[in-house]
């Protein structure tokens, strides 16, 4: 059963609702313009209504909350140029589901966001290049080497959560990289990094998901 809450994105004004885990969203078809959520409506044909009320949403299936709602954050802010007051989660959620649902133009402003901020929390870090490893045409190789270079020269831990969602390979290429680290130091941190070369010709060019890049 669904139930609409009170919330910031249910606008009286909107003209289209959807249902995502449960909770409705009465948002406005402006800001879907030239997306896949904005061009398959009604997706229904029998129910030529589907999406105008709240007994007849329009059901996202596969999406969490939180996600849709960092997306909704970025849309209803300020899409060409996100903010740099919103966290790196939320951007980086945005950008995954931007892609998801065809947002070209929304999903290539956050990734210049991003790769104009400065980082330097592990867990914004890890957040970061998962993302670039998974959108690695949104970001140039320079970015990814950068972040990856950070992360292996990071002296926090990694949580157990972090293993369990990285992806294998980048995970692996992760860890692999602390180890140059450890191991130009025979297991002490390092206050001047091994050379950059090292990064990228024992790491990045084994990378199955380093191959679109051109820079």
């Amino acid at each position: 059963m669904t139930e609409k809450t009170d919330h910031k994105f249910w606008h009286e004004d909107g003209n289209i609702i959807y249902c995502v885990d449960g909770t409705l969203y009465k948002i406005h078809r402006y800001f879907l313009k030239g997306s896949s959520l904005g061009i398959t409506l009604p997706r229904n044909k029998d129910s030529m209504d589907e999406g105008l009320t709240p007994d007849n949403p329009i059901t996202l299936s596969g999406v969490e909350k939180s996600d849709f709602e960092a997306l909704l954050e970025v849309l209803y802010q300020t899409p060409m140029a996100p903010s740099d007051a919103l966290p790196i989660k939320i951007l980086v959620s945005a950008l995954e589901q931007a892609s998801k649902w065809d947002f070209e133009e929304v999903a290539r402003n956050i990734s210049l966001n991003l790769q104009r901020r400065e980082h330097k929390e592990l867990n914004d870090l890890v957040a970061v290049i998962a993302c670039c490893a998974t959108h690695s045409s949104l970001f140039s190789k320079t970015f990814f080497l950068e972040m990856f270079y950070q992360i292996c020269n990071h002296t926090g831990r990694f949580s157990s959560e972090f293993i369990a969602d990285l992806n294998p390979h980048l995970l692996s290429a992760i860890m692999e990289g602390r180890e140059i680290v450890r191991e130009a130091t025979t297991g002490k941190w390092l206050v001047t990094p091994p050379p950059w070369w090292r990064f990228q010709a024992n790491i990045i060019s084994r990378m199955p998901f380093g191959q679109s890049w051109d820079d």
